[in-house]
């Protein structure tokens, strides 16, 4: 007799934090609210409140998930090659990672900016992890400059994006990648 194995559920925090992607993503970033968020999740409010007291905490909820994200998907890229990573490879897996794109969790740099406009000061949780990174980067041959051009470069493109402000084709675009890529290569040179 065969016995189907269950499914095993996602974690009622990673499910929360899901649900509130959706809203900003189906109802923009002015829609997050813990009604919202509790009914796309389908539980109670009082069960989003056990795990996010606040919608100040959601939103620092779903930028820890983004930058762990990302950091985890750095780490896997790296690993996969088998030898121990340098400063150089970190940047340059970290702006590749950033430059593609993610289509199944748009909502997250929309979240950037409810978070923003909601309470400028949850923007730390942010400019503590750009700092971070810029500080590990900064010690690359090429220095702080070229390693701030290079995420500045990177940010920017990002945040013209958000906003539907960039210009660029989807060539132009792939242009870009491929240069901000060599510039991150660059960074990791005495040249």
């Amino acid at each position: 007799m065969y016995f189907r194995q269950p499914i095993p559920l996602r974690p009622a925090r990673e499910r929360l934090l899901d649900a509130a992607e959706r809203v900003v993503a189906e109802s923009g970033a002015t829609h997050l609210t813990l009604d919202a968020v509790a009914k796309s999740a389908g539980v109670s409010k009082g069960g989003l409140l056990y795990h996010f007291p606040s919608k100040e905490a959601l939103l620092e909820g779903m930028l820890s998930r983004h930058f762990h994200d990302v950091d985890a998907e750095v780490a896997k890229r790296l690993a996969s090659r088998g030898k121990k990573a340098s400063r150089a490879d970190r940047l340059r897996e970290r702006v590749s990672v950033l430059l593609e794109s993610h289509p199944g969790r748009p909502a997250v740099g929309a979240a950037m900016v409810a978070a923003s406009a909601d309470s400028p000061e949850h923007m730390s949780v942010c400019r503590a992890e750009y700092r971070k990174l810029l500080d590990e980067f900064a010690r690359l041959p090429g220095g702080f400059e070229r390693a701030a051009l290079v995420l500045l470069a990177v940010q920017g493109l990002l945040l013209a994006e958000l906003l539907h402000l960039s210009p660029y084709t989807p060539e132009e675009r792939s242009r870009l990648v491929k240069a901000l890529q060599r510039a991150a290569d660059q960074c990791g040179s005495t040249q």
